[in-house]
């Protein structure tokens, strides 16, 4: 596509999204709901939990339109910058002033728990804090040390799926007494947690595999195997970043990015969801993506065996499938817009 085809397709694609925000919202609690039910629950494992204990409703009408905004936020925040030409007057005045928050509820971002509870600050729904409160000091049990447990055993439940690799190495761990340490506040007692909240197994690094994070070759044949509508590119990629382009005609291509560009040295996962002109020849860098997907999910990442990349894309490149087929339609009428405009 000509770079006038492509600005004006890429606004207009934005704009689209952005005039059916709530349709957004909607699909992405559809598809977490639904990436739970398939038994994905640690990649959502905070939500899972607050769904559970949290009363109705999880999420309200301020809520939504808190994920509405974030989400307009993100749609026009260009790719490689963390600053976004969209201003949310609603945003502003809901983190400078409290009572914006009064009744707030929302399980997706609740905000971060009061200093009481053993984190940090600006919890902005207070219902979720409340009834954390009434479960360390009444239950017996510290969300923050649940949800660590939690998500190691789901790993290794979802690492079950695993079938190219080796298994995880897991050690089998001694049951534990919670004995409470003098002089430590109960909420700060990271000991006496990590007892009350203990798995029965760990898993452990499995040094032999550990290059699988730091060369290509793993990513290469697990792709190839896994995802072979989506072909490396050796012309895009390079030594920090693995592209792989979704086959078909169009002008415009989805691409799965595996990189490190962070100046990680390991491969950051989840691979991004992005997408780029077919006809791009030069190695890929942000400045030539036209757009990032906005659906985005908080990553557990393990680098302990070739099988967590295994696991990590047995549940991703579903979810990039879903979320290319949600945008087809503003991505056709977008199209539409940039050839008549042409």
């Amino acid at each position: 596509m000509e770079v006038v085809e492509v600005e004006g397709f890429a606004n207009r694609f934005r704009e689209l999204l952005a005039e059916n925000i709530r349709k957004l919202l909607d699909y992405k609690i559809e598809l977490m709901d639904r990436e739970i039910s398939e038994g994905w629950r640690v990649f959502h494992v905070i939500e899972v939990l607050l769904s559970e204990i949290l009363p109705p409703p999880v999420i309200n009408e301020l809520g939504r339109q808190y994920e509405e905004e974030s989400l307009r936020c993100k749609l026009w925040c260009k790719p490689g910058q963390h600053e976004s030409s969209y201003t949310s007057s609603f945003l502003e005045r809901f983190k400078a002033q409290p009572e914006c928050r009064a009744g707030y509820r929302n399980f997706l971002h609740p905000g971060t728990l009061d200093p009481a509870l053993g984190s940090l600050r600006h919890c902005y729904d207070r219902t979720v804090n409340d009834v954390i409160r009434e479960r360390l000091v009444t239950h017996n049990s510290n969300i923050k040390f649940e949800i660590r447990a939690l998500m190691e055993a789901w790993y290794i439940e979802a690492a079950g799926r695993g079938v190219l690799t080796s298994p995880l190495y897991l050690r089998d761990m001694d049951p534990q007494v919670p004995e409470r340490t003098n002089g430590v506040p109960l909420a700060e007692d990271a000991l006496y947690w990590k007892a009350v909240h203990q798995n029965r197994q760990r898993i452990v690094m499995n040094a032999e595999e550990f290059a699988a994070f730091t060369k290509p070759e793993w990513n290469l044949r697990l792709m190839a195997q896994m995802a072979p509508d989506f072909t490396y590119s050796p012309s895009l990629s390079t030594g920090k970043r693995l592209v792989f382009v979704q086959d078909g005609n169009s002008p415009l291509a989805w691409a799965l990015m595996i990189d490190k560009t962070d100046g990680s040295t390991t491969y950051r996962y989840p691979p991004r969801l992005v997408l780029i002109d077919r006809m791009q020849k030069k190695k890929l860098k942000d400045e030539h993506i036209i757009f990032t997907n906005v659906i985005e999910q908080p990553f557990v990442g393990y680098t302990d065996g070739a099988r967590c990349l295994e696991t990590e894309l047995l549940y991703f490149l579903p979810r990039s499938r879903r979320l290319i087929g949600f945008y087809a339609p503003f991505l056709g009428e977008a199209m539409s817009y940039a050839s008549q405009r042409g």
